[in-house]
């Protein structure tokens, strides 16, 4: 199903990243630092499962080493690629449409509901940027990754159960897959290969976008916002 994303929100736990993010500088760190990220907060910016390549069930895998099977697995088994420590990756907040195809009186409420920032997104800081022309940012982004010859992939992130997922993405999809725990997050992602190996961030300058961003509080987001339906009919 495609979904709609309505507008961008990057949350920040300091004002001047929020500034410097409004003068156009992206601040993307490699993969690697999110897998090795620790943190109190759980299903937050930290994920040692960045980037899965192969997720498997223990009833649905069998081990053999030097010939020896091996049994009694203490849970799922998971590959990763390690050329995807050096990706950078910039990750944003998006307000999606989720399975909403259109909008009622007796949905609105839900709808609305869907497009909020989830409690959870706090602990990622105070500070937030609203880009509000979500198409120019992309081709903003677009631009800049040509202009310095990067490589780029981007789109939503999918999130799977890993209870009960068995299976194996491709190189360039793991980068968009995450466990269900982090759906609150409803992530857009950018992800650079700049050809370059390290754990040195990358900052991508794209230009200013104060002309489509908005900055506020973190917590003042959701009251601020209104969903109205055109008059006698549905949206």
């Amino acid at each position: 199903m495609s979904r709609t994303i309505f507008f961008f929100v990057k949350v920040f736990d300091k004002k001047e990243y929020a500034e410097d993010f409004i003068k156009g500088k992206l601040f993307s760190n490699r993969l690697s630092f999110f897998r090795k990220y620790e943190e109190d907060e759980s299903a937050n910016r930290g994920d040692k499962h960045e980037g899965v390549v192969g997720w498997h069930q223990s009833d649905q895998i069998r081990l053999k080493i030097n010939g020896r099977v091996i049994t009694d697995l203490a849970g799922p088994v998971m590959t990763q690629m390690n050329w995807h420590d050096h990706l950078n990756v910039f990750c944003i907040y998006a307000a999606h449409s989720g399975e909403f195809e259109e909008i009622s009186e007796e949905t609105i409420d839900d709808f609305k509901k869907q497009i909020s920032i989830p409690e959870e997104c706090k602990n990622l800081g105070e500070y937030a940027v609203i880009v509000t022309n979500v198409t120019k940012f992309i081709e903003r982004v677009k631009a800049a990754v040509r202009s310095n010859n990067y490589e780029l992939n981007a789109g939503l992130v999918e999130y799977y159960d890993p209870t009960r997922f068995n299976g194996s993405f491709s190189e360039v999809e793991s980068i968009f897959r995450k466990r269900e725990e982090y759906k609150h997050q409803k992530e857009y992602r950018f992800s650079f290969d700049t050809g370059i190996a390290g754990t040195d961030p990358l900052i991508l300058n794209i230009g200013d976008i104060s002309d489509i961003t908005m900055q506020c509080k973190v917590c003042e987001i959701n009251a601020q916002l209104e969903v109205k339906l055109p008059s006698d009919e549905n949206a």
